[in-house]
């Protein structure tokens, strides 16, 4: 299992690679960000793709930033999609990653269902619950 960084010059090439799966996630998102904008934000460099590779093979896309908090370092996963790719098999690749960014947290958000899942899967235990009401 390999995670591999794609440059913000090679997004549009990634996204025909396969990478334009990810505005599978961005509809679960609630409305925070289309496909489209996704992939703009890559290309600005506001954001790094990374494809997994399993056996010479494309497993799943995800995307990361890193946030400087005042009281620690994170690695945030903001979109993933890796259909029967076992991303928990990825999961110590992301640590190491987090570790050579500097980070000493890596962090995502997640729907009931995928909670379940990453807590099982990759022992990711919940800091808060983010709400909200329209206005």
């Amino acid at each position: 299992m390999q995670l591999v960084p794609i440059q913000s010059t090679h997004i549009d090439a990634a996204w025909k690679a396969g990478a334009c799966a990810l505005a599978k996630a961005c509809d679960a998102s609630g409305g925070e960000i289309t496909g489209d904008q996704l992939k703009m934000i890559l290309s600005r460099g506001e954001r790094t793709l990374i494809r997994m590779d399993s056996d010479g093979a494309t497993a799943g896309w995800g995307v990361i930033r890193v946030d400087q908090l005042p009281n620690m370092r994170v690695l945030f996963i903001t979109d993933l999609v890796a259909p029967h790719g076992h991303f928990e098999r990825f999961f110590s690749s992301i640590k190491e990653l987090a570790a050579s960014l500097g980070c000493s947290r890596v962090r995502c958000a997640a729907k009931p269902s995928q909670e379940r899942l990453y807590k099982m899967k990759c022992d990711f235990k919940p800091v808060y619950q983010i709400m909200e009401v329209e206005v």
